[in-house]
């Protein structure tokens, strides 16, 4: 009931995960026939060892060294490459003694082996060479790549064992391949691991933007809204107070207003939002007159390309919000041409902080290469988007 499913597991793990454990298994594999295959061959076919000296029989208890050291290094390779961080999908304990230890045994086994192929008459010397071969197949695969220096210990280890072996010596070739292999398995799975990092950062980073749209949407979307049911409020009050026969048709404009609000929130959440120039120039207008202040439009919105024509609508949205709730403008001019749209009021009396909704456009503008730039001069306060091309 609670066993758990290795294939489960498996297709959970991402794609740097999954080559990681394949790749950890694989180096693994290899050490564990490596190591086994020479225990067999020293206990059960101990002439072919090295055919080149003939059937010589190593004294049994050399027999049991190599099939002992063979074990050994088996056990240490793998729980070198098991506890590696480069090779896991998740957390292991620090095991600070095992390389050391791994190290030391894989060095006196090599040098054990080239001791008695030097040293050991024809039996000895012909058992010395499953040591030193066990460990020139295992260490360089399981141990080596994590020491510091291993190129340098490669080379000579390399150069020493072809010295020692003489006819033999290509298989002294194997510590360079064998640790090239490693190494290449682990620059692999780094890649594979950085790229899957980079993914995700990537989604997080989509997420992100999305959110930050949202929230501008919402911004732009709602602002002039909230900002005429601010100014038609104040009017009704007013009109209350008067008992001006006008508070009802204010009143249903409130109402008009509150509805046309919900239904583009709801069309924000939907991400079906868009806006047109047109309708944003006639929506300005009267909320600006409402306001007491003059919209002045020249050129034709019809004139500007497509992009630049849907960011000057967040703009002209954006800017007459701006007027209503930031200044005390009597006058607005919004000024269109082919490649500029220019807005400009005159009710600039203080210093102005940063307008947030101006920098929402400004990241509008940017992916289409288009650029906003906000000027003040006196009480004018101008407001320029250009085109790509400008």
């Amino acid at each position: 009931m609670g066993a758990v499913n290795p294939f489960r597991m498996w297709r959970d793990l991402d794609g740097g995960a999954k080559l990681a454990v394949y790749t950890r298994l694989s180096l693994e594999a290899m050490v564990v026939f490596f190591g086994l295959y020479m225990v067999v061959v020293v206990a059960f076919v101990p002439g072919e060892v090295n055919s080149d000296v003939g059937d010589v029989t190593p004294p049994a208890w050399l027999t049991t060294v190599d099939s002992v050291a063979s074990l050994l290094l088996i056990t240490a390779g793998v729980a070198v490459l098991e506890l590696r961080t480069e090779f896991t999908t998740a957390p292991r304990r620090d095991v600070p003694w095992l390389l050391p230890s791994a190290t030391v045994l894989g060095a006196s086994c090599w040098s054990a082996g080239l001791l008695l192929t030097l040293l050991g008459s024809d039996g000895t010397s012909d058992g010395g060479l499953p040591l030193i071969v066990v460990s020139l197949l295992i260490m360089p695969l399981a141990v080596m790549p994590w020491l510091p220096y291993h190129w340098p210990v490669t080379v000579a280890a390399t150069v020493v064992t072809a010295v020692v072996l003489g006819e033999l010596w290509w298989m002294a070739l194997f510590i360079p391949f064998f640790l090239m292999t490693t190494l290449l398995s682990v620059w692999t799975v780094n890649i594979a691991k950085q790229l899957d990092r980079a993914r995700i950062t990537e989604s997080a980073l989509q997420v992100s933007e999305e959110r930050l749209r949202f929230a501008q949407e919402l911004h732009d979307t709602l602002g002039q809204r909230l900002a005429a049911i601010s100014v038609k409020t104040e009017l009704a009050r007013a009109l209350a107070v008067r008992g001006d026969d006008r508070l009802d048709a204010e009143l249903a404009e409130l109402q008009s207003l509150a509805s046309a609000s919900v239904t583009e929130m709801h069309d924000v959440v939907e991400g079906y939002r868009t806006v047109n120039l047109s309708t944003e120039i006639t929506g300005s207008r009267e909320l600006l007159e409402s306001a007491g202040i003059t919209l002045t439009v020249e050129g034709d919105p019809t004139a500007l390309p497509g992009p630049l024509r849907e960011i000057a609508a967040w703009l002209v949205r954006e800017a007459t919000t701006n007027v209503v709730k930031h200044s005390d403008a009597t006058w607005v001019r919004l000024t269109l041409a082919p490649d500029t749209v220019t807005v400009t009021n005159d009710g600039v009396a203080v210093d102005i902080d940063r307008l947030s909704g101006l920098a929402g456009i400004r990241r509008r503008a940017e992916p289409s290469g288009a650029s906003l730039v906000a000027e003040r001069d006196g009480s004018l306060f101008t407001v320029t988007l250009r085109g790509a091309d400008q």
